[in-house]
Order: structure tokens, then C-alpha cells, then sequence
């Protein structure tokens, strides 16, 4: 049996008294700070139960509540008392299966910072930026940069955040630069703490409601009118609400009964020079991949061209899937895609009988109802009369 587990067995219905549940999370987060781990040895913890008051010097931000505990519930003070607690305290793991055991919400600094920095992040400017911010933060090359010590040096020097992570906007520098309610957020240890911890992050970004803004990826025109059998058309696939983009990779499903695929061509969108897998050509499905050395500038523009044979004129779907994008530093972003259609063309007025060709039969049709009038096929001018005029316009369209 774990530590935490004696602890827990032992003081199980102290710990889940209603009072105690109320101040043990935010206690649970002061008492594992690196500043204060070492600070927890059993003399320390015997002075503040002999003077309960002593913990603010120790610990300022603790609750009153939790002062006023130590000072009037002797169960609370003959728990601190014991030896196997006392060496928990110690032991930031030891803690955390212990909050555990109690269900006390495992994300301990999120909720603390959420409250207490509130008001700026329902800044305009604040929450457009955070999205990237905290993705480029979470990426394992960064978090291995993100020591106190560091984090500390950025608050001095903001420009240095460029060299621990180039990808963050110049526009998020200037705001460490010269906003003084973003220096305080970035001197705050705390805000230290859960800068080093990904699922802190990932919580923080739940609390704020923050979902990183979607790039789009669509088939461009989204609709397109057949051509004719043989003729040959191009689609571009573009992209939209960009950021940090340095490659792609993506798969495009066409009716192989209706086009037939010819060539592609790389867009303008990423910046040279490229590296490009070979196209993966199936019968109704084209798979391609490039990647740039650096990300693109634009918010929006052409990744690729695509060139198509019809080989029959009728509506089909072009479909993208499997679609992933990467920033310069390889982490995956968030994207939606946008489908294209290819449409049969109208049927003109002059093929009368709709069989798709120009002949005989349809001037039989008009011929048949020459002198009619009000709605009918055979009237191929809408004008509500069927006379010489639709004769001669099936004329000249004869044999198309």
C-alpha cells in the first residue's frame, strides 16, 4: 500500500468533510510548489501547528480558511501531527495520488490561473493570439526550453521567446514588451508552473473556451460546370485562415467514370524551395505531400492545381480527405475541409426531346406542334407561340 493510500485510509472522513474538501485543492496547489516543497519538513510543519499564522509568511497565498482550520480543529492538527503525513507533504507525487484518491480536480494550476488573470484573457487581443500561443508553448521542443529560470529571463528579455520558439507572433513579443497586464501575467511563478506542464495548458485552453481557429482547405470553384467529353479543366485546392503552415499532405477522391486525372501542379501558397513526395495516382484517387523549410507568410492562397480529362458529362463529387497540415515545427493543425461538384450542364432549349443530341427528331417536334401556344417543349424560345423562330433555332443547332 502506497503512502497516500495509508494517509487516505486513515483520515478518509476527515478529508471528505464538506469544510476540508472546500480549502484542499487550493492548499494542495500552494503545498506543491517547488518553492515550498522544501520548506515542508516536519520542524517547519511543527512550528506553523504550534503558530498557524506563521504559514502566511511561508505560503501568502494560502487561504484564511485553511489558517483558520489549523487554529480551531485539533482532528486537522493531530493529522499534521502524524509522522506519515507529515513526510507526504514532501513528496509532490505522494500529493497528487492523494487528491486522487479524493477526486480533488487533478488540474491544480489552470483553474488558479483562469480566476485569477480572468479579465485579460477576455481580451480581444489576448484571446485572437492564445490559441497559437499555447500550441507552440505544448510542443515537446519547446516544454524541454521552458525552465523556471528561462521563463524568467523571457520576462526580462522578451525577445528571447523568438529563440526558444520562433514561431510566436511578433504581435505576442510586443504585448511582453510593453502591456503591463501581460508582465504581470508572465512574472507570475504560478504562471511558470503551468507553462511547464502540457495537460495544464490543455486545461487552461478548456476553461477559456479557447478553440485554435480552423484553416480551410477547399476545392476551388466549389462548383463546376462540365465541359464537354475530351475537354480538360483545373481545380485549385486552397487554403484559408492560416497560420504557421510549412507543409501538407492530402488525398482527392474523383468519379473515375466522369474524369479522368491528367497532371498537378504545386500552388504559390508555400514558399520555396519545396519537397515534394511523388503523386500516389489511383483509379479515382490522387494523394500528394510537400513540405517548405519555413512556414508561409500569407493567411490564405493555392497549394496545388489539378488538371482533368472528362471522359463523360454528368455530376460527380470531388471529395478531399486526409487532409494534415504541419507547422515548421512538426506539431499537426487544426483544419476543415470544403468539397467541390463538377454539374451536368443544362440541357439547351433546342434538344427538344432531351436526348442529349440536335437531329431530325426534335425539328419533327416543332414541326408537329407548329402554330401551339403556352408552355411546351416545343416552344424553344419562350415566347408561348411555336412558329418559324424555334424551327430555325433547332436548325442551327442541328447535329450538336
Amino acid at each position: 500500500m502506497s503512502l497516500a493510500e495509508q494517509v487516505f485510509q486513515e483520515y478518509q472522513e476527515l478529508l471528505q468533510r464538506e469544510d476540508v474538501q472546500e480549502v484542499l485543492p487550493a492548499a494542495f496547489i500552494e503545498l506543491k510548489k517547488p518553492e515550498i516543497q522544501p520548506l515542508l519538513i516536519p520542524a517547519t510543519i511543527n512550528a506553523v501547528l504550534d503558530d498557524p499564522e506563521f504559514l502566511k509568511t511561508l505560503i501568502p497565498d494560502i487561504s484564511d480558511e485553511f489558517i483558520t482550520l489549523l487554529k480551531e480543529d485539533t482532528d486537522i492538527q493531530m493529522m499534521l501531527r502524524d509522522p506519515d503525513v507529515q513526510t507526504l507533504l514532501q513528496d509532490s507525487e505522494a500529493l497528487d495520488e492523494l487528491a486522487s484518491l479524493l477526486e480533488i480536480e487533478a488540474f491544480t494550476f489552470a483553474p488558479l490561473i483562469f480566476e485569477r488573470y480572468q479579465m485579460l484573457f477576455q481580451r480581444e487581443d489576448i484571446r485572437e493570439l492564445l490559441p497559437d500561443v499555447l500550441t507552440i508553448l505544448k510542443h515537446p521542443d519547446t516544454q524541454a526550453l521552458l525552465q523556471p529560470a528561462t521563463i524568467k529571463l523571457v520576462a526580462e528579455d522578451p525577445d528571447l521567446l523568438k529563440t526558444i520558439a520562433p514561431e510566436i507572433e511578433d504581435r505576442f513579443i510586443m504585448l511582453l514588451k510593453d502591456d503591463a497586464e501581460v508582465k504581470v501575467f508572465i512574472n507570475d511563478p504560478e504562471v511558470h508552473t503551468l507553462l511547464q506542464n502540457p495537460a495544464e495548458i490543455d486545461e487552461l485552453a478548456r476553461l477559456l473556451s479557447v478553440e485554435p481557429p480552423l484553416i480551410v482547405v477547399s476545392i476551388v470553384p466549389a462548383s463546376i460546370e462540365s465541359p464537354g467529353i475530351g475537354e480538360q479543366f483545373s481545380i485549385t485546392v486552397d487554403i484559408a485562415n492560416a497560420q504557421n503552415v510549412a507543409g501538407y499532405q492530402l488525398s482527392l477522391q474523383f468519379d473515375s467514370a466522369a474524369l479522368q486525372y491528367i497532371s498537378w501542379e504545386q500552388g504559390t501558397y508555400l514558399p520555396g524551395p519545396l519537397f515534394s513526395l511523388p503523386a500516389t495516382i489511383g483509379t479515382d484517387e490522387i494523394t500528394l505531400a510537400s513540405t517548405a523549410r519555413t512556414a508561409a507568410d500569407a493567411t490564405q492562397g493555392t497549394l496545388l492545381t489539378i488538371t482533368f480529362e472528362v471522359v463523360a458529362v454528368k455530376a460527380s463529387m470531388l471529395s478531399l480527405s486526409e487532409v494534415v497540415l504541419s507547422s515548421s515545427i512538426g506539431t499537426e493543425l487544426l483544419v476543415t475541409t470544403e468539397d467541390g461538384e463538377i454539374v451536368e450542364p443544362p440541357t439547351p432549349p433546342w434538344d427538344v426531346n432531351k436526348d442529349g443530341v440536335i437531329n431530325i427528331l426534335d425539328l419533327t417536334l416543332v414541326a408537329a406542334n407548329f402554330g401551339e401556344t403556352g408552355v411546351t417543349p416545343a416552344d424553344v424560345n419562350g415566347d408561348n407561340v411555336v412558329n418559324i423562330l424555334d424551327l430555325t433555332l433547332v436548325a442551327s443547332h442541328f447535329g450538336e
